[in-house]
């Protein structure tokens, strides 16, 4: 690791915070319906990505003072500070009250088990390019969406509302460790105006 990558990985991180606090601020006007297998729009709660980082949680406290960038690049220093920022991403804290919640939020997919019938399960993330062109996000801005049925038509990158019952479940990707889980998720194109 350089400590190039250590600039990018804490800009990925401070990228993802300030997201999550710009998307509490500015939610859509007019948000659409939800089809839920279990009752109408007004059985899920709306979320912002914020709403799922605990208050007061600052990823980079610990690495405020070391000086990122006068460290080395080929420094052994680097490469234990990267490891330690990864691991401090990685078990990000996560809200507690959101445990079996039916909740419904906008975010990015990034598909992890695609079959013929379609995507099965996908990570749910804040910003364009998390988890493939940029580091991924803490775990607390992460979302495994476990579908209640195949989509056929979702692609990477693809802006979408998922709703589902939301869980804490810490699970390791190859994308990225997700914090949080959906279940029995359904999922519709983001538009930020009704039908």
């Amino acid at each position: 690791m350089t400590s190039v990558s250590l600039r990018i990985a804490a800009g990925a991180v401070a990228v993802a915070v300030a997201l999550a606090i710009t998307s509490a601020h500015a939610a859509p006007a007019a948000q659409p319906e939800a089809k839920a297998a279990s009752g109408p729009t007004s059985a899920y709660r709306d979320l912002t990505w914020i709403q799922l980082v605990p208050p007061g949680w600052d990823p980079m406290k610990r690495f405020r003072d070391v000086g990122i960038g006068r460290l080395s690049d080929n420094s052994p220093r680097t490469a234990a500070l990267m490891a330690d920022l990864r691991d401090e991403l990685d078990n990000a804290p996560l809200v507690d009250t959101l445990q079996d919640t039916p909740v419904r939020l906008p975010g990015y997919v990034v598909p992890l088990q695609t079959d013929r019938d379609g995507v099965r399960e996908f990570l749910l993330v804040p910003y364009f390019g998390a988890c493939i062109h940029m580091p991924p996000p803490p775990a607390n801005q992460i979302i495994l969406v476990k579908l209640a049925q195949p989509a056929k038509q979702l692609r990477s990158m693809d802006t979408v509302w998922a709703s589902g019952l939301m869980r804490l479940d810490r699970q390791p990707s190859d994308m990225g460790v997700s914090g949080y889980r959906l279940d029995a998720a359904i999922v519709e194109p983001y538009r930020n105006k009704p039908r």
